[in-house]
């Protein structure tokens, strides 16, 4: 993940503090940081925001895998009440830190626990993180009344509930960002939805009346109104007081957004561009100006300024993720590009500048423009796909019902992109999909894994795995999906690698159904013994393993 220049490597953030910039001065705004250990550097850009929040890791020179620790639901007749973290005992063993976190604005919520009744504080400032400053974009936006009006123009077809947002030529927000899934769904909500909208103008209209004017600065203590939450589910990390009455949310790792969305809606501008090969030796990738980048290597300079002589670069960091309950399709519409294989090779891969600034880009500055956050996406696409999964669904009921097998849990993902390689996309265009279930049979538990090959590409059987361990799943797992789709043998089960993670008798296939396996559509009759076939296997397993 991107670096902030002028801090040390692996420092951990204690507190977030107040924002403030000079009086009268077009300057960014900056927001003070304290860490451990103490750096002499006490503040940076707001809009590195995204990079941020109390208990994380700074500058790390290792990238974790961010993990929730508790789900914080706003049930029917709860509400977020306006605090300050003062309400929270054990907030810092430093004097110095406690005072200064004391003043932090925060929103409480009580709910009931096993011990009695458990009092969580949100600071203000993270709930809007984790809503709306999903990137640095949106964070220098936010203290502005016009920007997101003069950028986009939001064009709204009542007959069909859809929404067509042209991204004007003049626009900052950087066209690399629109590859992130989850940063294109909530710029589409903010966007369409009245309330959303007016909760993001709320952080001016806070600023407005509650800043304070010290010398030659303008100082402030972030608060907003944040949207109506109800049934919204809160993925977040953080820690318990001593006496367990009382939590402090640290970082909002994800959030399920149960709101209403538009049917569909289309980014629009002429720099969307797909690229695609103009002779039959393949499909090309898309594109659409530079690509998200991990970040990897990368130093955010907060001294300096944005150039504008770059399409501003998207490091993507250690991303949260975003979940919408009523999702919609959220796309941009692109540009067919064709180029010829002989260019595509030619062209490396683009590391892109050491050194960047999340200024806003104008003409005089001096380093290439970059922007950091986003959301990753992990909005379910089960609805969208379930007719592709028809019959292996129905066999999953065959498993519950006349087998005694219990569902533990079912999730469908999207194919990622390795390399140059469009194994991840059916021949349509749209994302290939795997779904991943989790089973228990007699105390033993089961993962099988089906891939979506409705385009007729190639017909895989499905993949049953025996003594997967909960808590390595989720990177074995991104290991698995890649090597399905990495050459020199795409769309196929990467058996050594599952030999190398559960052993030669802890994996095995079963083939589908002879007919109807094409159109994905397999004949009720032969289900049943579809599913037999599954328990002689899970059997098997059990014995050998």
């Amino acid at each position: 993940m991107p670096k902030i220049d002028g801090f040390e490597n692996d420092i951990l953030v204690v507190h977030i503090g107040n924002l403030y910039r000079q009086s009268r001065s077009e300057k960014p705004w900056h927001i003070n940081v304290w860490f451990n250990p103490v750096q002499e550097k006490k503040s940076t850009t707001l809009a590195n925001l995204p990079l941020l929040s109390r208990g994380k890791i700074l500058n790390s020179i290792h990238r974790k895998e961010n993990i929730h620790d508790r789900i914080i639901t706003v049930q029917p007749g709860q509400t977020l009440t306006p605090t300050t973290l003062a309400g929270f005992p054990d907030i810092s063993r430093s004097d110095s830190v406690r005072n200064k976190e004391n003043a932090q604005n925060a929103f409480s919520i009580a709910e009931q626990s096993a011990n009695g009744m458990l009092i969580s504080y949100i600071p203000q400032l993270e709930l809007a993180r984790a809503i709306f400053l999903v990137n640095s974009y949106l964070c220098r936006a936010c203290l502005t009344t016009t920007t997101l009006q003069q950028e986009f123009d939001v064009q709204h077809d009542v007959e069909n509930n859809h929404f067509d947002i042209h991204v004007l030529k003049t626009a900052n927000f950087p066209l690399s960002a629109f590859e992130q899934g989850g940063t294109r769904q909530i710029l589409a909500w903010l966007l369409t939805n009245h309330l959303a909208m007016t909760s993001y103008k709320s952080i001016y209209q806070h600023f407005y009346k509650n800043y304070e004017s010290q010398g030659v600065w303008t100082i402030w203590n972030f608060s907003f109104e944040p949207p109506p939450m109800m049934n919204w589910r809160l993925y977040v990390r953080g820690r318990f007081a001593k006496d367990q009455s009382r939590y402090l949310v640290e970082e909002i790792i994800g959030i399920e957004i149960d709101d209403e969305m538009p049917d569909s809606v289309t980014f629009i501008n002429p720099n969307f561009i797909k690229k695609e090969l103009n002779d039959d030796s393949g499909r090309g990738g898309a594109g659409g100006g530079k690509s998200q980048n991990s970040g990897s290597g990368y130093e955010i300079d907060d001294t300096q300024t944005a150039s504008d002589q770059n399409q501003t670069v998207a490091l993507e960091g250690d991303l949260t993720w975003v979940k919408f309950n009523k999702p919609s399709k959220v796309t941009k519409q692109n540009q067919i590009k064709p180029v010829s294989k002989l260019s595509v090779n030619k062209k490396g891969e683009d590391e892109g500048p050491k050194k960047g600034s999340t200024d806003e880009a104008y003409r005089g500055g001096t380093l290439p423009s970059v922007d950091v956050g986003g959301k990753q996406e992990v909005t379910d696409p089960e609805p969208k796909c379930a007719s592709r999964f028809e019959s292996f669904n129905r066999m999953l009921s065959v498993l519950r019902a006349k087998h005694s097998c219990k569902i533990l849990s079912e999730e469908t993902h999207d194919l990622p992109k390795v390399g140059r390689s469009q194994q991840h996309l059916l021949k349509c265009g749209s994302a290939r999909n795997i779904k991943e279930v989790r089973l228990s049979l007699e105390n033993k538990e089961f993962v099988l894994l089906e891939l979506d090959t409705s385009d007729g590409s190639k017909m895989l059987s499905t993949k049953i795995l025996f003594g997967v361990e909960l808590s390595n799943w989720s990177e074995q797992f991104k290991e698995i999906i890649t090597c399905v789709v990495s050459p020199p043998t795409p769309l196929s089960w990467p058996n050594e690698k599952l030999n190398s993670l559960y052993g030669e008798e802890g994996h095995k296939g079963v083939h589908h159904p002879n007919k109807g396996t094409e159109a994905g559509d397999i004949p009720l009759d032969s289900l049943d013994s579809w599913a037999k076939r599954f328990m002689s296997n899970f059997l098997h397993l059990s014995e050998s393993g």
